[in-house]
């Protein structure tokens, strides 16, 4: 019998090394199937993603093209659904035409405003001129804003320009964070006539303007319901007594959130936008706000 040879005697080592290397390709070749499948589901995720976006923006324009274009009342457009292969594109048309506007609006409609919240931590007339002494250029304080009634706190100083957002509200002195939650159906940034619309504002804020009242916010409520055109220069008829501060026109501004229901019952996509008249028929209408809303989370 012949000894053994020195490669038989090796081999076990040999195959142990193979076997190191062959675990190793292979545990390469796995890290590689699933950095393709990963960027496969990635760009699967990303061309999901992109269609979508790309239905809420048409729905966003399609709102713009009935409202400003064919000029459709606001009631025909709200509620309006359109159902694709992807889901269900429901539209949700408001306007903030019926808001005092932190910008445009003059003391007497800030002064409604905090009137028509039900606050009492100051007089609505001081909530007013601090609200002009905040956005105003210059640092000349308004009569009874808060640089002739108290000194401000340390660091606290008025913006001095246009706010930019409803809760930019909370840095006018004397506002606590609970007064916005009840200031905020009132108030908007995206009423830039400054004038509230007899058809959309509530009845409280009505009520609180000089020269309208109670009982003449409720006769416009009530025949504003019937949506005649009698009715309606009723309405006008009895706003001009307070024609500076409130008119019976159509809103230039419209708020417009796009709902996508994709699966279940509850909407899961969205975007809100807010459009405004454009300038000339060349651009009939622009966009002044774009947030994607996240629903159910």
């Amino acid at each position: 019998m012949r000894p053994p040879s020195r490669l038989q005697g090796n081999s076990g080592y040999i195959l142990i090394s193979v076997l190191a290397i062959v675990a190793l390709l292979s545990g390469l070749v796995a890290a590689l199937l699933l950095l393709g499948r990963a960027a496969t589901d990635t760009a699967h995720l990303a061309s999901r993603d992109l269609r979508q976006e790309t239905l809420l923006q048409s729905a966003v324009a399609l709102a713009g093209y009935q409202l400003f274009i064919l000029k459709r009342p606001l009631d025909s457009i709200d509620g309006q659904q359109l159902r694709l292969d992807a889901g269900v594109i429901t539209l949700r048309v408001s306007s903030d035409a019926g808001k005092v506007d932190l910008n445009g609006s003059g003391k007497d409609l800030l002064a409604a405003a905090y009137r028509a919240s039900g606050l009492t931590a100051m007089r609505p007339e001081v909530f007013a001129s601090r609200v002009i002494d905040w956005r105003e250029p210059g640092d000349m304080p308004q009569p009874g804003s808060a640089d002739t009634a108290y000194d401000r706190p340390p660091g606290q100083r008025a913006r001095n320009a246009p706010f930019r957002t409803l809760d930019d509200i909370a840095f006018v002195p004397g506002v606590a964070r609970d007064d916005i939650a009840r200031l905020r159906p009132l108030l908007t940034v995206f009423n830039p006539t400054g004038r509230l619309s007899a058809f959309f504002a509530p009845e409280p804020l009505m009520a609180a303007i000089p020269g309208i009242g109670k009982t003449t916010s409720r006769d416009i409520v009530a025949l504003r319901g019937k949506k005649t055109a009698e009715t309606e220069q009723a309405i006008a008829n009895l706003v001009l007594v307070a024609a500076s501060q409130i008119d019976a026109k159509l809103p230039r501004t419209y708020r417009v959130v796009v709902e996508l229901l994709l699966q279940g019952n509850r909407p899961e996509l969205g975007f809100t936008a807010v459009l405004s008249a454009g300038a000339d028929s060349t651009t009939p209408y622009q966009v002044l706000a774009w947030d994607r809303d996240a629903f159910g989370k």
